[in-house]
This record gives structure tokens, C-alpha cells and sequence, in this order.
């Protein structure tokens, strides 16, 4: 994703708002957004920008970093992905390792696995499957939150109820992403997280 482009992750967490508050306001226009082929909401950074001046808002220090500083902060991100279906596994980390960024990427299958990954790769990011075996993703989503609050978590789930929804909220995950989904819009969650996030330290 260009750093002149935001998502609604991006735009959501600078006004402190949900995502879902962002794609209304971009809707209705309210905020000039525009909308991809595969219906995802994005907003040009210089509009975002106008729109903050234009209502007399103070403009974010975020949205003031240059392109060059913020790419430095997406260097090499270190991606777990945790996923008990080995094929949409493969699938996931194939995807993740070919980007351009060259991340780096682990794998696990279920949450103890994931739990012991966690502790020894720290990842800046976290692809979790919310219904694994042996420890179920909700469990092991609140684990990671509480003693790696720095690392983000995409909860990816097959079973998209308003119960498992507020679920996985309430479990602490950044990022909710109901399957299936395209491996782009996955990428753009991504890069999102990696420019916002602070690196974890080992």
C-alpha cells in the first residue's frame, strides 16, 4: 500500500474511531475517500489532511511524516501466521513471503504452538485463526495481549456472528477479517499495522 493511500484502520485509529465509523463517514461524504475494485474504502493522505484543516482540526503528527520515515518503520515485519487449515496455511504464508517488503514469516497450527512461536520470534504481527484446536484463538489472542501488548493481531475466522464478532473484540485483536477473504485486502491490513505499530522489542 502507498503511503499516500489510508485505510480505514489507518484513518479510524488517528481519530480515534472503528473502522466501520470511517467507511460511514466515507459514504456518506463526509471525509473524500475513494472505493477499490474489490470494495474496500481508502483515503488519499493529502485529503485526509484537507479535511482536518478545513475543520480547523489539528493535523495528526502521523500524517505529517514523510513517506521515507514511514517506510523505514515497515522494514522486514515478522508475521506469525497461526492456522489449523494447512492448505489456507500454505496459502497465507506464501502469500505473506513473496511480498516485496520480504517479511518475515513463521507458521504454526495450533494456539500452544502458537504460544511458544510468540515467545521465541516476537512478531510485530500476528494472523490469527480464532477456532484452532487445543487452544482456541480467543484464548490465545488475550494471551498475546496481555504479555505482548505491542503486537498486533488479525482475527481471521470462517464463523462471522455478531456473537464471535464482540468475541473477538473482547479478546483484544486490532483487526477482525471474516473469511474468505483476498490475499490483497490481507496485505493491506498488513501494511497498515506495520507503518502504525512500535516495533517489539526482544
Amino acid at each position: 500500500m502507498s503511503t499516500d493511500i489510508l485505510t480505514t484502520i489507518d484513518v479510524g485509529k488517528m481519530m480515534g474511531v472503528h473502522q466501520t465509523t470511517v467507511a460511514r463517514w466515507i459514504d456518506k461524504g463526509r471525509v473524500k475517500g475513494i472505493v477499490t475494485p474489490g470494495g474496500h474504502r481508502r483515503i488519499k493522505r493529502k485529503d485526509l489532511i484537507e479535511y482536518f484543516q478545513s475543520n480547523n482540526l489539528p493535523v495528526p503528527e502521523d500524517l505529517l511524516v514523510k513517506d521515507r520515515e514511514q517506510t523505514e518503520k515497515t522494514e522486514t515485519l515478522k508475521i506469525l501466521v497461526v492456522e489449523d487449515d494447512l492448505t489456507v496455511l500454505d496459502v497465507l504464508a506464501f502469500g505473506l513471503r513473496k511480498h516485496e517488503n520480504n517479511y518475515t514469516v513463521e507458521t504454526a497450527t495450533d494456539g500452544f504452538e502458537a504460544g511458544q512461536i510468540v515467545e521465541r520470534f516476537q512478531p510485530d504481527i500476528v494472523v490469527l485463526d480464532i477456532f484452532l484446536p487445543t487452544i482456541d484463538g480467543f484464548k490465545v489472542c488475550k494471551t498475546i495481549k496481555k504479555n505482548y501488548p505491542k503486537i498486533k493481531v488479525i482475527a481471521i475466522t470462517g464463523y462471522g456472528s455478531d456473537e464471535v464478532k464482540q468475541k473477538i473484540i473482547d479478546a483484544g485483536a486490532d483487526v477482525y477479517l471474516e473469511k474468505p477473504f483476498d490475499l490483497s485486502e490481507l496485505d493491506d491490513i498488513v501494511q497498515g499495522l506495520g507503518i502504525k505499530s512500535e516495533r517489539v522489542k526482544g
